[in-house]
């Protein structure tokens, strides 16, 4: 019997489309990761590159630390390549977020002491009502009773958030002030209330008070009608709104200046000096303070000349008609 002949394969002619089709894709998803670059806040990218810029500026040579760690501008800059958290606190809406989440639950876990906390579009909204800052009839004098909540919701805020804006916003019942009164009417009470807590954050755990913004409602903004001696008490409260990112352009303050004295603030908190040298300087000098001296002093002035002749043109180097060599 014959042997039956074995069919031909089929070359597959359209193998390339699986090779085309995985291009296209990722093409794709470069054209939407540029577009979400492109949809990004301007000034969180020139903070970022301005960080990244100062970051490299400050070198002793390649593959070296810097002269003086601690010298530079940087917002980005932290112990072994991580993150500032300041900057992240700037730039990250995930950390933003998650933050958001982690203080709320701390929070509402002091509901009995009459503090709780939600999310909104404005932000992370503390609510004080008043039992939790106690305040004497027609005062703003805050109850030292109330100082042991107010420390410790302050502590919460203060382990996430550093140069998030924070509103402090007084409210009160619709009964009218006492004739003769230190406040003539419910707008002057809650705003003194208000500035009473921001001033209270301010002096015991040393806020930034650029970050602060102390406004008044009255009795403008129930959360229940002011029908009842009980609703009245409900109303009368104070709020710590942490703002989210996105709402700080409403808030007119200059973020630039905040994030430099948070930058400052972290070395004096870490206890080190803002112009100290490196390990790797310190392990090429050894233990001679007055070299050391010396270097971040020449490092200072080597800083300043660097700036100088950047802002110089081609021209200004000319002396008797001639460029020196190195400018050949």
């Amino acid at each position: 019997m014959a042997k039956k002949k074995k069919a031909e394969e089929h070359e597959n002619l359209e193998r390339w489309l699986v090779s085309y089709s995985d291009f296209m894709t990722l093409l794709f998803a470069t054209f939407v990761v540029l577009y979400a670059l492109v949809q990004e806040d301007v000034d969180k990218f020139k903070y970022f590159v301005d960080s990244l810029r100062d970051a490299f500026d400050q070198t002793i040579m390649s593959g070296q630390d810097g002269i003086n760690k601690d010298s530079s501008n940087s917002l980005l800059e932290g112990r072994d390549g991580a993150t500032n958290p300041v900057m992240l606190e700037y730039v990250s809406q995930k950390y933003e977020q998650s933050s958001y989440e982690s203080i709320e639950n701390k929070i509402n876990e002091m509901k009995e002491d009459g503090i709780s906390a939600s999310i909104d579009d404005r932000g992370l909204v503390i609510k004080f009502d008043k039992d939790a800052i106690k305040f004497a009839a027609a005062s703003a004098e805050i109850n030292p009773s109330s100082y042991t909540a107010l420390n410790r919701v302050a502590q919460i805020i203060k382990e996430k958030f550093s140069i998030h804006y924070i509103e402090v916003a007084g409210h009160s019942d619709s009964d009218r002030m006492p004739p003769n009164g230190k406040y003539p009417s419910n707008w002057e009470l809650s705003s003194a209330r208000a500035s009473s807590v921001v001033r209270f954050l301010i002096k015991n755990h040393n806020f930034n008070p650029r970050i602060f913004t102390a406004v008044g409602y009255a009795d403008t903004v129930p959360v229940v009608p002011n029908a009842t001696n009980e609703n009245k008490a409900k109303n009368r409260r104070v709020e710590i709104i942490v703002l989210k990112n996105k709402n700080r352009n409403l808030v007119k303050k200059d973020m630039d200046t905040i994030l430099k004295e948070a930058k400052a603030m972290q070395r004096i908190y870490k206890g080190e000096a803002a112009n100290s040298p490196s390990d790797a300087m310190k392990q090429l000098i050894g233990n001679d303070k007055q070299l050391l001296e010396n270097v971040i002093d020449m490092s200072g002035e080597y800083k300043n000349e660097v700036k100088r002749l950047n802002n110089l043109n081609d021209d200004s180097y000319v002396i008797d008609g001639q460029k020196p060599s190195f400018m050949e």
